[in-house]
């Protein structure tokens, strides 16, 4: 698979415009446009490495084609975009940090139990009383 299949596979699977891609990675339209027409056959590290931040895909795979498709199963196309961002920057974070953002979690279940919301489902429909 060479380069511009790549690129058209990021863009159908996280449905983006050229211009959209481009914009987010910080390149031109016209540099977006030549991957996808074969005429530019390479990237830097530098842009794949960004690509891998903002969508999931393995900087690797978006250079060369070889390896996993994307940097771990947490980020294949089913996450949206901001689900896998959250990721990367748990992925991150110190073990104190992950203290914090626990104790904040259980805060949201307490939040949505004081307001008769059941706390294991995330669609934020309250519960029937009497019902689990």
């Amino acid at each position: 698979m060479e380069l511009k299949d790549r690129f058209q596979l990021i863009l159908r699977e996280q449905q983006l415009r050229q211009r959209d891609l481009a914009a987010s990675i910080k390149v031109t339209e016209s540099y977006v446009s030549n991957i996808l027409s074969g005429k530019r056959a390479n990237i830097s590290e530098a842009l794949a490495l960004l690509i891998e931040q903002l969508y999931g895909y393995s900087a690797r795979w978006v250079l060369t084609g070889e390896g996993n498709q994307y940097v771990s199963s947490n980020d294949s196309p089913s996450l949206s975009l901001a689900q896998r961002r959250i990721i990367a920057e748990i992925e991150k974070m110190s073990a104190e940090e992950l203290d914090a953002l626990k104790v904040f979690i259980d805060s949201l279940d307490d939040y949505k139990k004081a307001f008769g919301l059941d706390p294991k489902d995330n669609s934020g429909k309250k519960r029937r009383r009497g019902c689990l």
